[in-house]
């Protein structure tokens, strides 16, 4: 346990794992609130999905505080506190961390309103809580551009089990209101079809490509200072 804790790459493995664990409950907390919203029927009660899906949308929150405190104090990547809420204004991989920022930035919102839900207007509140649903692709946008496992074997796996999910709960709810017109359906899993092929095909020739660190935009290391004594010297 000692020789764990001494690890300097410990915080480095705590905001990787912090950050996969809070993708796979973003995705289901997204999942939850598309089956339980709307007048679309579902199988089981609906307390048992606001439950369920307030419970994980805490766990989702404690996991985020996690994640973005590991990343900040490990250093490694030069991500500092500001970076992990106002968007594209780092110095690492700018644009997909930005994208992480947006995401916390949106968890906030949610999260504050919701507190403070029976002093805002209904329409209000219902409009910001919405932006909840943005979550899980800006999320998955950002794990894919700024994390470090894009490319192994059990990341692309537990990627498409998310999108799996994600779109197995809009489509069903597309085929479940009955009341839309057949159209609107149609097009709206037109839409999503074109959405997930777009970043399936954006992360395949991208994140899960070698190379992908430089295009990103990681910082390129300064090189050492050299020791004029030691130059001297060895001359």
């Amino acid at each position: 346990m000692g020789a764990l804790l001494a690890d300097p790459g410990l915080l480095w493995y705590v905001s990787r794992s912090t950050g996969v664990v809070c993708l796979m409950l973003l995705t289901a907390t997204t999942a939850l609130g598309l089956a339980s919203s709307g007048r679309v029927r579902t199988p089981w009660p609906g307390f048992v999905t606001q439950s369920l899906h307030r419970t994980l949308s805490l766990l989702a929150v404690l996991l985020l505080a996690g994640h973005i405190a590991a990343v900040v104090i490990d250093g490694t990547a030069a991500i500092r506190l500001v970076d992990a809420f106002v968007p594209f204004v780092g110095t690492y991989r700018p644009l997909w961390l930005g994208l992480g920022a947006i995401a916390a930035d949106l968890i906030l919102l949610v999260v504050v309103t919701s507190l403070v839900r029976t002093r805002l207007p209904h329409a209000l509140w219902r409009g910001v809580h919405l932006t909840a649903y943005a979550l899980w692709p800006v999320s998955m946008l950002h794990a894919l551009g700024t994390g470090s496992d894009p490319g192994r074997v059990w990341f692309t796996a537990l990627a498409l089990v998310c999108a799996a999910v994600v779109t197995g709960v809009l489509l069903w709810r597309l085929t479940a209101a009955t009341a839309r017109p057949v159209a609107l359906r149609v097009a709206g899993a037109v839409m999503i079809a074109a959405a997930l092929a777009g970043i399936a095909g954006w992360a395949e020739s991208g994140p899960m490509r070698p190379g992908w660190s430089d295009r990103a935009g990681t910082p390129v290391p300064a090189p050492a200072p050299v020791d004029p004594v030691a130059v001297e010297v060895g001359g």
